[in-house]
């Protein structure tokens, strides 16, 4: 019986995977099982970057926040060379990087999650600091709760859906 692996990412994360894996002798198939869009309307995410050059830390969720975040820049706006980002993991890191951010957090080996991510930053002090969590509309509280418990103010966006 001949053995097919189903990559169910998204669309656009599905590919790369599926050609590594087929690269490795695996066969390998996309099946999309969460479709990702921009949000309807793009309003939050501009008021967002014009809070940038005020906030402290700026976490994004994943590589899809981080894609559709920086696809809705409005005209004029930049991100603060000196703003750091916090990335769970090395698909958000490089997403990161690839949108031309250079301070990037990321967790502590061998965790690539948020658990990882606050094991690294949880000593920096974050009471009166102003955190910005970029995510889809949908979203886990859970740093976001550890921030708060230590004293940051913290806001969400929605890139995505």
């Amino acid at each position: 019986m001949a053995r097919r692996l189903l990559v169910t990412r998204p669309l656009a994360q599905a590919g790369p995977w599926v050609e590594a894996l087929r690269g490795r002798g695996v066969d390998a198939v996309a099946l999309p099982l969460i479709g990702i869009e921009p949000v309807a309307d793009p309003a939050e995410v501009h008021a967002a970057w014009a809070r940038l050059p005020a906030l402290d830390w700026v976490m994004f969720v994943s590589a899809n926040a981080v894609e559709r975040f920086f696809a809705a820049c409005p005209p004029g706006a930049a991100w603060p060379p000196a703003l750091r980002a916090g990335a769970p993991g090395p698909g958000t890191r490089a997403a990161l990087q690839a949108a031309g951010v250079a301070a990037i957090d990321e967790p502590v080996p061998g965790r690539a999650d948020s658990e990882g991510l606050w094991a690294r930053v949880a000593a920096r002090g974050w009471a009166g600091r102003q955190v910005l969590v970029v995510r889809g509309e949908d979203g886990r509280d859970r740093l976001a709760d550890r921030l708060r418990a230590e004293g940051a103010d913290v806001a969400h966006v929605a890139a995505y859906r």
